[in-house]
C-alpha cells in the first residue's frame, strides 16, 4: 500500500515542482519590471543630474533591474529588455544624451563580438565549407530576408521603397555571431561547420550588403540630401 501510494505521489511531486518555478518565473516577470521602471524614470524626471550623469543613471538601473531578477528566478534578459524599451519610449530632459550614449555601447559590443569571432577563426579550416555557405548567404540575402521583412512590416504600413530598404540592410551584426558561440558552449569539437558557415555568410553580409548601403538608397529615393 506504502509503495502504491509512494509511486502514485511521485509524479505528483514532480509535476508540482515543475510547476511551481515556472508560475513564479512568469509572476516574476510580470511584477519586477512594473516595480522597477516608474522608480527609474522618476528618477530620469525629477532628479537635478548633469546631462552626461544621465546615461550613468540609465546604465546601473539596468543592472540593478537585472540582478533583482536574477535574484528573483526571473529572466534578467527579458525583464531588462522591457524597462529599456519603456525607457526608450518615455520623455526626459536627458533623453538624447541617454539614445547618444547606449548607442555607443551598442556600437562597443558589436565590436566585441568581431573580435572574438575573428580570434577563433583557423582561415585554412574554412575552404571546404565555403560553396554550402556562399549558397546560404546568397539565399538568406536574397530570399529569405526580403520575405520575411516584407511579411513583417507591409502591413504597418511601410512603403515598398521603405521594405525594401530595410531587407537588404541587414544580415550583418552581432546575432548570428552570439548565436553561433551558444552550441560551442556545449561542445567545442562539434560545431566546426555551424562556425565556418556563420563566419562566412557574416562576412559576406558586410561585403555584400554593407558596401552597398549608400548604393541601395540612392537607387531608391531614400538618400539624405546635402
Amino acid at each position: 500500500m506504502n509503495a502504491t501510494s509512494s509511486s502514485g505521489t511521485k509524479p505528483c511531486t514532480h509535476h508540482t515542482s515543475a510547476v511551481v518555478p515556472a508560475a513564479f518565473a512568469m509572476y516574476g516577470r510580470a511584477k519586477v519590471p512594473a516595480a522597477a521602471r516608474p522608480t527609474e524614470l522618476r528618477a530620469l524626471r525629477h532628479l537635478r543630474l548633469e546631462a552626461s550623469l544621465a546615461p550613468v543613471l540609465v546604465l546601473a538601473g539596468g543592472l540593478a533591474i537585472f540582478g533583482l531578477s536574477q535574484l528573483l528566478g526571473t529572466s534578467g534578459f527579458l525583464v531588462t529588455y522591457l524597462a529599456a524599451v519603456v525607457t526608450g519610449a518615455a520623455q526626459y530632459r536627458a533623453r538624447q544624451q541617454v539614445e547618444h550614449f547606449f548607442e555607443g555601447m551598442a556600437w562597443l559590443a558589436q565590436i566585441v563580438l568581431f573580435v572574438m569571432l575573428g580570434l577563433l577563426v583557423t582561415p585554412h579550416e574554412l575552404p571546404p565549407y565555403l560553396v554550402g555557405a556562399v549558397i546560404g548567404a546568397a539565399v538568406l540575402i536574397l530570399l529569405a530576408r526580403p520575405v520575411a521583412v516584407f511579411a513583417c512590416l507591409l502591413p504597418f504600413g511601410f512603403t515598398l521603397r521603405e521594405t525594401a530598404f530595410a531587407s537588404w540592410v541587414g544580415l550583418r551584426g552581432a546575432v548570428p555571431i552570439y548565436l553561433r558561440i551558444i552550441p560551442a558552449l556545449a561542445d567545442p569539437r562539434r560545431d566546426q561547420r555551424l562556425f565556418a558557415s556563420i563566419f562566412i555568410l557574416v562576412i559576406a553580409s558586410l561585403v555584400v550588403q554593407g558596401w552597398t548601403v549608400g548604393s541601395a538608397a540612392r537607387l531608391l529615393g531614400l538618400a539624405r540630401r546635402g
